[in-house]
């Protein structure tokens, strides 16, 4: 399995909003992401939905180490 497919099964979350975020950034963002931007998101996909979501909509701090991914993720909605 590559890595791409493994990344596309592990963003499917139980939240809709989620999986069309992350499924964004798989078509729009991962062909040109860097090996520590890809740990990144495998680190992201193992939060729990509310967490993602929450720091998605700035309800809550973002670590600085994932705040340049987080920005990516929401580039479709500004």
């Amino acid at each position: 399995m590559s890595e791409l497919s493994r990344l596309k099964m592990r963003s499917r979350r139980g939240l809709k909003e989620l999986d069309v975020v992350f499924q964004y950034y798989l078509e729009h963002h991962y062909p040109s992401a860097n090996a520590e931007e890809i740990q990144r998101l495998d680190e992201l996909l193992t939060m729990q939905d509310p967490i993602l979501l929450d720091m998605l909509l700035a309800m809550i701090p973002v670590p600085d180490e994932y705040a340049e991914l987080i920005e990516k993720l929401r580039k479709p909605y500004e």
